[in-house]
């Protein structure tokens, strides 16, 4: 008999039960785990008790039968081979059972993992308090195909092993198979049913699942045992062998009641606590219910409220302002989806303004937007205003103002009070304008022709000679001798030749003074160039351009005076203008603020000084009307980045300038002989120690005794 045979097909009829159990974990059936499992190891226990016993009463008789053959062995040589043959199989045997104990070892600790992965699983099945559909149906299909798995894999071993004849079960089993495919199909189909009715139909489909694959390995493993039920009548008496099965029985059926006991203890338990965590579970839903509907209530609430708070803002009251107001409100929120907020209205001395705020929108809202197309029109229309309303931004906070003009009111006339209290007077022009020149070192004077900037010019000159301490002053004047020459002074240059020759004489001063080459880096020089974008070419004015920030480091100045139209088309631009202190003349102001954004004013800037030129022109043209051109009332704009300021240009200063704190001269370096009671120095070095050197034509030729060189006058 061979007893391992025998204990292995016990070990995997019992473990088959246990992993059932095992699979049962994971389906509705988890109640039942417990008792299946406990049922395999408890029949792997009874078994191996009875093999054993069966094992040891067989090898008491082997040795009793081993000790008549060898009283015999003389008597028959037959009987001694046979004895041989049986020691063979007692060897194999113990080596089979080695290697059983081994293998029952590894089949502890794998039970051992398991068991620990069935708690942690139990654990977290116990934490899952909802039934999902999908994971009931694919849990009975991957139930019944395990059992399909286990039969199918057990049918070849017990075929091989025993030679049975499994054919007739088999066709039973593939009939119960297909029964409850069909059956899962039913429950996969039906995916409203409830967690009650799933349940229900789960346990029923998942027992016969069970049923079917337990009953069908019993009748296998019935048939194995039939086999070597034979095969053991033929090793032990048959009374002996019943009489131990009887043993078996009683053992294994009081083992089985006492696991039944504890399995409807652990089961009873086990219902009880799911039934108290489900109505935990439906307490808390309907809890959670009720709390999602108070919620519910809570946002339609609020959603109204924000209904009502995301409306524009209306005026209060029932005047015409609030009235118009609200119209105006309705129609760019329901028109053209723009939120204006109300914020005060206030009457004026044509009708009414009005504020609205426009912080509200989800995008800034520019005023060209709000008068867009035939929108001032559709307001005039709401609030019959005599004009045509358009919304104009508030300079000190995000909100616009929309005037109504309901009468009109005559326009008050302004006074040269009113108009002064606009600009500066004409007795500060010379401080204002000395100022900005103090600041940037060249001066820029724009107008059109006959703007007046000669005029303008001469009273700055006589500021600077009867002010400014020892500056030498250099004029340019190519037009010199003209009808229109009215400034009556001392002139360095007196032809466009002249004038070209004098700016370079002047960039090659302020080179020399940057190198430490210059004779008089000690005098102050201000370069003053009349005509300059008519006289000098783009090369030129690239040279002025290179010096003319610089120069202020050299004690070194430029007065540059010219039209502003020019700008632009001989090689400068209007963004280079910003380095120099800026004078624009009368009309050359309006050019000026059509080029404000090429110069980068300021929106202050932008605003006010249209403003202000506006009405000081407008009074100031009406005032030249009946005064001499020479007393007219002039207008200076004064620009020095983002600062600025108008002022009253005097009127025309007749006369000679005369020579005071600094000098007016007619060549180089002649201030220095001015201080010592001379009219000539050297234009080369300046010194005054010169003597008449001849005629060239009808001019006097000098030498200079210091440096020896020649030079005309």
């Amino acid at each position: 008999m061979n007893f391992q045979m025998l204990r292995n097909s016990f070990i995997v009829g019992s473990l088959g039960i246990s992993f059932t159990g095992f699979i049962a974990l994971f389906t509705p059936y988890q109640q039942f785990s417990q008792f299946l499992i406990s049922s395999g190891l408890g029949s792997l226990a009874a078994s191996n008790l009875a093999i054993e016993s069966s094992q040891k009463i067989s090898n008491r008789k082997r040795s009793k039968l081993l000790a008549e053959i060898e009283s015999l062995r003389n008597e028959t040589n037959s009987f001694a081979g046979m004895l041989a043959d049986k020691h063979q199989v007692l060897v194999k045997t113990t080596e089979e059972r080695d290697q059983y104990l081994a293998t029952g070892n590894l089949i502890y600790e794998s039970l051992e993992q398991v068991k620990a992965e069935l708690k942690a699983t139990k654990e977290l099945l116990n934490d899952t308090q909802c039934i999902n559909f999908n994971t009931a149906v694919e849990t009975l299909r991957e139930s019944l195909q395990e059992v399909k798995s286990q039969v199918n894999a057990l049918i070849p071993y017990l075929t091989k092993k025993f030679d049975v004849d499994v054919s007739g079960l088999l066709a039973e089993f593939n009939q119960d198979c297909a029964s409850l495919s069909k059956q899962i199909g039913v429950i996969s189909d039906n995916s409203k049913l409830t967690n009650e009715q799933l349940i229900a139909a789960c346990i029923a489909v998942q027992h016969d699942i069970l049923n079917k694959g337990i009953s069908l390995k019993a009748k296998l493993y019935k048939s194995a045992l039939d086999k070597l039920q034979k095969e053991l009548n033929n090793v032990i008496p048959v009374d002996e062998h019943n009489q131990k099965l009887e043993q078996v029985k009683t053992y294994y059926l009081s083992n089985i009641k006492a696991i039944q006991s504890e399995f409807g203890t652990i089961a009873d338990g086990c219902i009880s606590a799911y039934k108290n965590d489900f109505q935990e579970v439906v307490n808390d839903g309907l809890q959670q219910s009720q709390e999602l509907e108070i919620l519910q209530n809570q946002i339609l609430s609020l959603n109204g409220k924000l209904q009502d708070l995301s409306k524009p803002l209306q005026f209060v009251g029932s005047s015409e302002s609030a009235r118009v107001g609200n119209s105006i409100i309705n129609y760019y929120s329901s028109k053209l989806g723009i939120t204006l907020d109300a914020i005060d209205f206030s009457s004026t001395d044509s009708g009414y303004k009005l504020l609205f705020h426009l912080s509200r929108n989800n995008r800034f809202i520019p005023v060209d937007q709000l008068n867009d197309g035939n929108n001032p029109d559709k307001i005039k229309e709401l609030s019959g205003s005599l004009n045509t309303p358009k919304f104009t931004q508030s300079e000190r906070g995000n909100y616009v103002s929309l005037e109504i003009e309901l009468r009109k009111v005559e326009k008050k006339q302004a006074t040269i009070e009113d108009i002064r209290r606009l600009i500066e007077p004409s007795n500060k022009f010379g401080e204002i304008v000395s100022k900005y020149h103090q600041n940037k070192p060249t001066l820029r004077v724009m107008t059109r022709t006959g703007g007046g900037k000669g005029i303008a010019v001469k009273n700055l000159l006589h500021h600077y000679v009867n002010h400014w301490e020892n500056w030498e002053l250099w004029l340019s004047d190519p037009q010199h001798g003209s009808f229109e020459d009215y400034w009556l002074c001392p002139k360095i240059a007196k032809n466009p030749m002249q004038a070209v020759n004098i700016l370079e004489t002047f960039i090659e001063e302020f080179n020399d003074r940057k190198e430490n080459k210059s004779f008089n880096p000690d005098i102050p020089v201000m370069g003053i160039f009349d005509e300059t974008d008519k006289t000098f070419d783009k090369k030129q004015k690239g040279g002025i351009s290179q010096i003319w920030t610089e120069i202020r480091h050299r004690k070194m100045k430029l007065i540059l005076i010219g039209q502003s139209s020019e700008v632009g088309k001989n090689g400068w631009t209007w963004d280079e203008m910003n380095n120099c202190g800026l004078m624009f003349i009368g009309d050359a102001i309006g050019t000026a603020i059509k080029h404000a954004d090429d110069m980068g004013w300021s929106q202050d800037m932008k605003t006010k000084i249209p403003c202000i030129y506006a009405k000081v022109s407008e009074f100031f043209n009406q005032q030249n009307a009946d005064i001499p051109v020479k007393n007219h009332y002039r207008l200076a704009l004064l620009i020095d980045g983002m600062k600025y300021d108008f002022v009253e240009i005097p009127p025309a200063l007749e006369g000679e300038i005369i020579n005071n704190k600094s000098w007016l001269v007619s060549s180089h370096w002649q201030s220095k002989a001015i201080k010592e009671g001379q009219n000539i120095a050297c234009v080369h070095c300046g010194s005054i120690d010169v003597k008449k050197n001849g005629k060239s034509g009808d001019k006097q030729r000098y030498k200079c005794s210091d440096c020896s060189k020649n030079f005309i006058i």
